[in-house]
């Protein structure tokens, strides 16, 4: 199983992507998701040279020596632009991904606490196909993420029955699953099991965002070993179905931007020192890179413990 992260990993500052890209593999990292989400960095394509974006990400990979497995498409949402936009702007993600030969590309479902299961369904049915007549060789996959019952008190996209039961009714081979184990745990009991989930996924599953964390509380992406998820769960159920994508990290909050959501650091003024300059709002790259390292021998370790680490 090949192992990967996140370009995420490296939001700090206003980092380019082509900057993660390269301390992903000084990390140790061969196998990249790259998120096409981020406002913070300049990986997002909603602007006007996104073309030539697209071309600068591929020559930073190459140069690094690194591969793209799967993308994570914009965030936005129908709360925060129209669907005509959002569309488009997730039309610019797909381009991206058939120009850079990524398989997969994950595409959150809309969700909406004015509309019941059955109406969420409908509007995903219409957002995906729209999405898909912009695939213009099928050569990119769309997946559905779990996006846990806390967002939205329709819990239609939640855990991995959910998602199941959603390309059930679809029938849509174009479309698969991405499962993410952070949102996962936020689910109200049982509709948190890690092995249960994916099992219901079987082949359908084609991706992962792994992360850990505490549970329901709070949205947190960490990493393996920093929360409660117990990755046994999760490894025997992606070996059950026979999983063949990658084992990819979602876990970029292991050290903290101060802009990042959900929780800010706090920002703090020297109450004697007009001049003040604060050091601590955000760790150095140096310490980052650290953090990833140990992400990525906490991820060998592992799938080398189950036998099926890929180089």
């Amino acid at each position: 199983m090949k192992l990967s992260t996140s370009t995420g990993d490296f939001v700090v500052g206003n980092m380019p992507v082509e900057e993660q890209i390269k301390h992903i593999a000084e990390a140790g990292f061969k196998h990249v998701n790259l998120e096409l989400a981020d406002r913070v960095s300049d990986s997002r394509l909603d602007v006007d040279n996104w073309e030539e974006r697209i071309e600068s990400i591929g020559r930073a990979a190459k140069e690094a020596g690194v591969d793209f497995v799967q993308a994570h498409s914009t965030c936005d949402t129908l709360a925060k632009v129209s669907y005509e936009t959002l569309v488009e702007e997730t039309r610019r993600d797909i381009v991206a991904c058939e120009r850079l030969g990524i398989p997969y590309l994950v595409v959150h479902a809309l969700l909406s606490s004015h509309r019941g299961a059955r109406g969420i369904y409908e509007l995903n049915k219409k957002y995906y196909n729209d999405l898909l007549d912009k695939v213009p060789d099928g050569k990119t996959r769309l997946l559905v993420e779990n996006g846990g019952d806390i967002e939205s008190n329709v819990t239609g996209f939640a855990s991995g029955y959910d998602i199941a039961e959603f390309l059930d009714w679809m029938n849509e081979p174009r479309l698969g699953a991405c499962l993410d184990t952070a949102h996962l745990n936020q689910n109200k009991p049982p509709r948190d099991d890690q092995y249960e989930s994916i099992t219901a996924l079987g082949d359908r599953l084609c991706a992962l965002h792994v992360a850990d964390n505490f549970g329901r509380d709070l949205h947190w992406h960490t990493a393996p070993f920093c929360g409660i998820i117990n990755f046994d769960s999760v490894m025997c159920g992606l070996l059950d179905i026979g999983y063949k994508g990658a084992f990819n990290f979602e876990a970029s909050y292991i050290m903290r931007n101060f802009k990042s959501p959900p929780l800010r650091r706090k920002e703090w003024t020297h109450p004697k020192d007009p001049d003040f300059v604060p050091k601590f709002l955000n760790p150095p790259t140096e310490l980052k890179l650290m953090a990833d390292k140990m992400l990525y021998a906490t991820g060998r370790y592992i799938l080398e413990q189950y036998n099926v680490f890929e180089e």
